[in-house]
């Protein structure tokens, strides 16, 4: 009858830990890496993506939280699920719906300004509908070396309002010149404000960049379209 009993309970242990083990493989982290690092150039910007694959026979949805937030103020950073971007990060939501076998996604973007330093960010990421199925990942963000030709603007250059639909406000800088960057780094709008606005309405939703230029300075300031 003992050994009968001891059986059992290793017969349930072994079901209840295939379940735990099934349930807690919901969806894989790219790579199977939890700690993502990153480099970007100190003069230009950097999407820093982590990604997350459905496992499930349903679709999923995503949940998130923040966890840890530390970057240097003197970046320019904007974060994006996989239906919305945000002017500065988000501390919990959920993501669009996500098919079996398919991937979604956050994603940092980091605008250093020419500036050296170093950030970590760790999420807290879920099924869901299944919370207790659950990884914490986590971006290091290094940036080694600082502008070398150019200095970097001191005065605050202000854009309004942020996320915007179609005019954008900029405070000009005296002659200063204006470009309009995505997140790759592309020019997308080479064009100064007119009376301090910038029309914005041809671009298409997502995270930019306005790059004001005087002389040997210059600045860049991030805002999101929508």
């Amino acid at each position: 009858m003992k050994k009968i009993g001891l059986k059992l309970v290793f017969m349930l242990a072994i079901v209840f830990g295939a379940m735990n083990f099934s349930s807690a493989q919901g969806f894989e982290i790219q790579d199977k890496q939890k700690v993502h690092d990153f480099y970007p150039n100190a003069s230009d910007p950097m999407d820093c993506y982590i990604h997350f694959k459905n496992l499930k026979k349903t679709n999923m949805v995503f949940g998130y939280k923040s966890f840890l937030v530390d970057y240097p103020m003197f970046w320019d950073v904007s974060f994006c699920d996989n239906k919305n971007c945000y002017a500065t990060f988000k501390t919990q939501d959920t993501m669009a719906a996500v098919s079996t076998n398919m991937e979604a996604s956050l994603k940092i973007t980091v605008f250093p300004n020419g500036k050296a330093g170093i950030a970590k960010v760790q999420y807290l990421v879920f099924d869901y509908e299944n919370p207790t199925d659950m990884d914490t990942v986590t971006w290091n963000i290094n940036v080694r070396w600082g502008a070398e030709t150019k200095s970097w603007i001191t005065e605050a250059v202000q854009v309004y309002p942020n996320p915007v639909m179609d005019v954008l406000n900029v405070s000009a800088l005296g002659n200063a010149t204006f470009d309009i960057v995505d997140s790759k780094g592309a020019v997308v709008k080479n064009s100064a404000p007119i009376d301090g606005r910038m029309d914005v309405s041809e671009l298409t939703a997502g995270l930019y960049f306005v790059r004001c230029q005087s002389v040997d300075k210059v600045q860049t300031i991030s805002f999101v379209k929508k």
